[in-house]
């Protein structure tokens, strides 16, 4: 998977509410071990002012002073601020400030918002960097009924990356969204909360999952990879998968947008003998894309006695067997598999996997 990426972007730091800039604790030894160039994010407080130049200076010595030090080869810094339109004057100076107090060598790069295409000021604040990219996914607040769009919106997405390429004239990125969202709202239809990478309780009475379409995703990326753009640059990749972030892509799905090869899910169920004479039913995603599992999920067997369903799952007797109906829309990603249940019968004929409607 690493051979897919050319380096890695790496918090460093982000800004509190009250203008503190408080460092990240990436793993130094990994991105060392790695031998790639590493762009270290400041993330700064968008509903708040950010602190001074010279703090940010301050704070960028120190960072790129331990993170060569533990061997990482630092080759910019990256400022991710979702500055409003109406202070973009002075964060050009902010920019313009901080570009004068950075190390020699070190390229200076912004994360741009698609709200500032078409604003005069955004041609001095791109003039301050070497290079910027442009976020086009959770950009518009997610409402209930909404579809997908409050994530990503893959035509809006092509239309912003057209118009942004008109105005930057150095080289610019594209954030791609390789994640989803579980999201909670009130009864106005508008989000009230949101769990994204770190589990939280979600105190609202709707609720659903929001995902980025891993084949939407691809279809963008084909498409620019057709018509590129002038001064386009690559895709930057939020986020990478890991095996505690539940709503990331899986490694497989990722790679195989990256690679541009087929995207298919292929559901599979095996048993698994457990105690007791039972056996669990595990639900076995075997594709390239993560999906929500069937709607049922069917297994035969003799002689059934009893049989339980776990969580995002109830069970029903049928003439055959058992029949597992799930009643999630989590997604079970591409390489992965999880128990949905365990079934008692002297024994299961065989396993089978069916879509209803």
């Amino acid at each position: 998977m690493r051979g897919d990426f050319n380096g890695w972007r790496v918090l460093a730091a982000e800004s509190t509410t009250a203008g503190e800039l408080v460092d990240a604790s990436p793993r130094l030894d990994l991105l060392a071990r790695g031998a790639k160039p590493v762009i270290a994010v400041l993330r700064l407080n968008g509903s708040r002012p950010p602190p001074s130049a010279d703090r940010i200076a301050q704070r960028v010595e120190k960072v790129v002073e331990a993170w060569r030090a533990a061997g990482v080869s630092v080759s910019g810094i990256e400022i991710d601020h979702d500055c409003a339109t109406a202070r973009l004057d002075a964060y050009a100076d902010l920019l313009a400030s901080l570009r004068t107090h950075l190390p020699a060598g070190l390229k200076l790069s912004i994360t741009a918002l698609p709200t500032w295409i078409g604003v005069p000021v955004l041609a001095r604040v791109l003039a301050q960097v070497d290079a910027s990219v442009l976020q086009v996914h959770a950009i518009t607040a997610p409402r209930m009924g909404a579809g997908e769009s409050g994530l990503f919106d893959p035509a809006q997405a092509q239309r912003w990356i057209d118009a942004y390429a008109g105005a930057a004239h150095q080289p610019f990125r594209v954030a791609l969204p390789a994640y989803g969202l579980r999201v909670g709202f009130g009864d106005d239809g508008a989000a009230i909360t949101v769990e994204g990478e770190m589990p939280r309780a979600i105190e609202a009475e709707h609720a659903r999952e929001l995902r980025a379409d891993p084949v939407a995703v691809s279809e963008l990326l084909q498409a620019l990879a057709r018509a590129h753009p002038a001064s386009f640059a690559g895709i930057v990749w939020f986020r990478l998968p890991s095996e505690d972030d539940r709503r990331a892509w899986s490694i497989a799905t990722l790679h195989a947008v990256i690679a541009g090869t087929e995207l298919k899910s292929d559901f599979g169920v095996r048993t698994q003998a457990a105690i007791d004479g039972a056996a669990d039913i595990v639900l076995a995603n075997r594709g390239t894309l993560d999906a929500s599992p069937p709607a049922v999920i069917e297994v035969a067997g003799k002689e059934c006695a009893a049989a339980d369903a776990l969580d995002g799952f109830r069970v029903e007797k049928s003439a055959a067997g058992w029949r597992f109906f799930s009643t999630t829309d989590a997604i079970l990603r591409a390489g992965h598999e999880r128990r949905i249940g365990w079934a008692r019968c002297t024994s299961i004929d065989r396993d089978s996997v069916n879509e209803h409607p």
